[in-house]
């Protein structure tokens, strides 16, 4: 298994060793507008060597699919957390799960690959690839697409998990632990890769449509040029939006990976994108509005510094976004204001809350797995 080095994230922290505000923010008072109402919870297995790991709660139909890093997969039934299933894999689960109408499937630190049955939980089949998976597998078009930390995505059969075809980028030599999840729209799949490429690829035989370097970072040093696009993207109309840990956000078209324009505010968890605006939480955890037509600046946020904020979601007009002690803040999407916020478990998130029509899913690094909702 290939080892993605931390230097930078170490490296950080020693440049601010000696500065107070790398500190969290704590929480200040605010008026309370609104109520959560949690509609039922669920405590699994937990583990603390999980960094990087995108366990994400999948709700399709009636039934939400969720995972354990023990191995556990299970499917509950969505309006009240009645256990429908649940099975365990002959693995550690990093990612996932990826679910259709007939297939889940999760994947491993040591590439294993595993779809079970949708109905049953039974298992259809599992395949090795050839590194650690951190990005949740996609779905689309009779393909089960698994991205890979060794800078390889792989196009399966949804049928045996036989491989169709594969896509392979360099990696550089110092790269952030994570990668983005492949985005699938109109038969195309979109990524990001870590040296600052975007690629659109034809999802039914891995076609490269078009390959663009939209994050060129110069500098003297490795860590000067991390160009990682590690966070999820947005397709609105014909541009696709894409920001980086290397303090970028960008518009691309989709047709010909044409930048359209550039704003130098980046972040590692992705974009939410409206038909306004892009909405992101920057690598200091400064929540940030930014025009979709343009690139510029709305309001910002500044109460959640280095609270590692997860990627902001809509919810009913406002924005949703988790913190690493386990709170979830709900956001005015108009102005910038904060409307209120619930402690759903005592840790991180594996990644952002999971919206669903009117209920949200959360799911902690504790184990802690909430359906919830939030009225006005």
């Amino acid at each position: 298994m290939r080892f993605i080095p931390l230097i930078f994230v170490l490296v950080l922290a020693a440049c601010n060793s000696d500065k107070d505000d790398i500190k969290p923010q704590e929480l200040a008072d605010f008026s309370a507008q609104g109520s959560f109402k949690v509609l039922w919870q669920k405590k699994l297995k937990s583990n603390k060597d999980t960094y990087g790991y995108q366990l994400r709660p999948a709700p399709i139909n009636d039934a939400l699919f969720t995972a354990d890093v023990d191995g556990g997969v299970y499917r509950y039934q969505a309006d009240n957390g009645q256990t429908q299933w649940q099975t365990n894999v002959d693995h550690v689960i990093s990612a996932g799960p990826g679910v259709s109408e007939t297939v889940v499937v999760v994947a491993g630190p040591d590439g294993q690959v595993t779809a079970l049955d949708a109905d049953s939980g039974s298992q259809l089949w599992q395949k090795t690839v050839s590194s650690e998976v951190l990005s949740p597998p996609v779905i689309d078009r009779n393909r089960v697409v698994i991205r890979s930390m060794d800078g390889r995505i792989y196009g399966l059969s949804i049928n045996n998990g036989e491989r169709q075809w594969l896509f392979s980028s360099e990696v550089p030599n110092l790269t952030l632990r994570g990668t983005g999840t492949p985005l699938a729209k109109g038969g195309r799949l979109y990524a990001g890769l870590d040296d600052g490429d975007v690629v659109a690829l034809n999802i039914d035989d891995g076609r490269v449509m078009w390959q663009q370097n939209v994050v060129n970072n110069q500098g003297k040093t490795e860590i000067d040029r991390l160009s990682d696009i590690d966070g999820d993207m947005g397709v609105v109309a014909t541009d696709i939006y894409v920001t980086s840990a290397a303090n970028q956000t960008l518009a691309v078209a989709t047709e010909s990976g044409q930048l359209l324009w550039r704003n130098n505010h980046g972040s590692s968890s992705g974009v939410t994108v409206s038909r306004r605006f892009i909405y992101l939480a920057d690598n200091d955890s400064v929540l940030r509005q930014i025009d979709r037509s343009n690139g510029e600046l709305g309001w910002q946020v500044d109460d959640f510094k280095y609270r590692q904020l997860t990627r902001p979601v809509f919810y009913l007009g406002d924005l949703v976004v988790g913190d690493l002690a386990g709170y979830v803040h709900v956001i005015d999407a108009f102005t910038g204001k904060i409307q209120n916020r619930k402690q759903m478990g005592k840790d991180a998130f594996y990644g952002a809350v999971v919206v669903d029509g009117d209920v949200m899913y959360s799911y902690n690094k504790d184990g802690t797995l909430t359906a919830f909702s939030y009225t006005e």
